[in-house]
């Protein structure tokens, strides 16, 4: 009888990755646990919002000398650009009121400013550029996906059960709550290939966590999907044998699909005591209608898949123009808040701030679990960065020359911390040692060692060499 030692199995497992790349996040997270010199786990979680993210509300009481009136009284304030690099600890300022949620975690915070994204188009939304950098789409179609999105580029190179995970209140930029699974014209895996997005908690539930499931009716309906996807792969292989070889091609694409759709169930037949562990508790906000209820129950959803093994890569998209957050106390759409109409005795800027303080509440939700949970020498939170940021950069009608970030994490000992919270604010746009979107992104995939020194498209009003390689004061 031979008996081996963590780490010979360890090393055992990792030769075979190459043959079976799904093991990868797995061998990580076991590895960081035995050897602190390993390559960290890596996981990103994007939540964006609609109708713009306000600078001037993520600004240190030290800056409030940028700050000026909105264009009336009704509109949000204005940050002013800096005119140089501005890098500043956290640790004796009181955060921002949108941020405070975020105290008990402020050591992995960072607050980015500065950077524009004019290569993209303003207005509503940027549809696919916000996380892609090109221009795309009207006020209301996303156009065409140009490249894939840093969502869809950070799914391939890290890969899961679920390459992403994508979860949303809506459709499209103008829509409101939907039931079923949609395209938000906001992520992409590659030119031409939008990624879902599933707009209802409890599908997502069970398409994520259905194998957890106990009760007989869901153990049955496991396994009627099984022996379908078994029978549907069996018929698709008799049929290509019928088939010339130009159809058999076309037939090539169905295979691939339902093979693995079949493949990834197996997969989670075999991890289903760990899924169990993980998954979230079901309640009624999973069924309900109101948007608070389910944003919640998302991000729920959100902490669990990751902190599960199931994703490395998700996205949660906040809400759409046309959600109205009646769980608030607000009855006025979005975009009605965007256009400064007032609503049941606050304004639209005191609306527009209990919406923002809500989202940064669940972010902080999900920051505290991943910090709970230890990896290696640290916790989950030290590897895994939630990005925060809008699909219309900085305001409703956005103009895409400061495109603000929230970001809370880390990545993978790559990300340079500051003790109490930090304050990186880039020269504005056209100034020198001014940077843009693409910089950032540039960085994450840096990190993950998939280095490119430029990402999407350029403005072709700057200059190329400022939008080139990743942001240097972001990287340990």
């Amino acid at each position: 009888m031979f008996c081996f030692t963590r780490r010979q199995v360890l090393r055992k497992l990792a030769q075979s990755v190459g043959t079976a790349p799904l093991l990868v996040p797995f061998v990580q997270r076991l590895r960081a646990e035995t050897d602190s010199r390993a390559a960290r786990p890596q996981r990103f979680l994007f939540v964006i919002k609609s109708s713009g993210l306000t600078p001037a509300e993520l600004i240190p009481l030290e800056l409030s000398e940028m700050v000026s009136p909105g264009e009336s009284e009704s509109w949000p304030s204005e940050l002013a650009p800096s005119d140089k690099l501005l890098d500043m600890s956290l640790s004796k300022s009181a955060l921002p009121k949108s941020l405070e949620a975020l105290d008990s975690v402020r050591d992995h915070l960072t607050v980015l400013q500065g950077l524009s994204g004019k290569m993209c188009r303003g207005g509503h939304s940027a549809w696919y550029g916000a996380l892609g950098c090109f221009h795309t789409g009207s006020e209301g179609s996303p156009g065409r996906a140009a490249s894939a999105t840093i969502d869809g580029l950070l799914a391939k190179a890290l890969p899961a059960i679920f390459p992403h995970v994508g979860l949303t209140l809506g459709g499209k930029v103008l829509s409101g709550v939907k039931d079923s699974v949609v395209y938000p014209g906001i992520s992409a895996i590659d030119v031409d290939r939008p990624l879902p997005y599933q707009a209802t908690p409890q599908m997502a539930y069970k398409t994520l966590f259905g194998i957890a499931a106990q009760d007989n009716d869901a153990t049955a309906d496991q396994l009627v999907r099984s022996m379908l996807l078994d029978h549907m792969v069996e018929d698709v292989r008799r049929l290509q044998n019928r088939l010339g070889s130009a159809d058999r091609e076309k037939l090539d694409n169905y295979l691939e699909a339902f093979e693995g759709l079949r493949d990834r169930r197996r997969r989670l037949g075999g991890l289903e005591a760990e899924i169990r562990k993980h998954a979230p508790v079901v309640t009624d906000k999973y069924l309900s209608a109101v948007e608070t209820d389910r944003v919640e129950a998302h991000f729920d959803i959100a902490a669990a898949a990751l902190i599960g093994g199931l994703s490395n890569v998700v996205a949660v998209r906040a809400d759409t123009l046309n959600v109205t957050y009646r769980g608030l106390g607000i009855s006025k759409h979005v975009h009605g808040l965007g256009h400064a109409e007032s609503v049941d005795g606050m304004t639209a800027i005191e609306a527009r701030n209990r919406i923002r303080t809500f989202q940064i509440e669940q972010i902080a939700r999900v920051a505290k679990k991943l910090k709970a949970v230890p990896e290696g020498d640290g916790t989950m939170l030290d590897n895994t960065l939630i990005i925060y940021l809008s699909d219309a950069a900085e305001k409703h009608h956005g103009l895409c020359e400061q495109w603000p970030m929230v970001l809370v994490g880390g990545m993978g000992g790559r990300l340079k911390a500051t003790a109490g919270g930090r304050y990186l604010h880039f020269p504005g746009y056209g100034a020198a040692g001014h940077k843009t979107i693409a910089n950032f992104y540039c960085t994450l995939l840096h990190t993950i060692g998939k280095p490119q020194d430029e990402f999407g498209r350029f403005d072709l009003n700057l200059d190329a060499a400022l939008q080139r390689g990743p942001l240097s004061e972001l990287l340990d």
